[in-house]
């Protein structure tokens, strides 16, 4: 015999601000964040492979080399 499933309530989602100036301003400042994000993606991404290539294009140390390049780029405002 099927047994009877029972449902459980969701949980009440939090409210949230939903002034237009509020919208403008969050759209306008992840425009922003975007492109700076993404040179300094591109700026980290260019050192690890140049820290690939230095030692000697070896497979298997890809997240090494990304994060000697974040340590790079931060630091030395590369």
């Amino acid at each position: 015999m099927p047994t009877k499933t029972q449902s459980v309530p969701r949980p009440r989602q939090r409210a949230t601000r939903d002034s237009a100036e509020s919208r403008n301003t969050k759209k306008t400042g992840t425009h922003q964040l975007d492109g700076h994000s993404q040179d300094l993606r591109a700026r980290i991404s260019e050192r690890a492979y140049a820290l690939y290539e230095e030692y000697g294009r070896v497979d298997g140390h890809a997240l090494e080399h990304w994060l000697e390049a974040e340590r790079q780029v931060f630091n030395q405002g590369m």
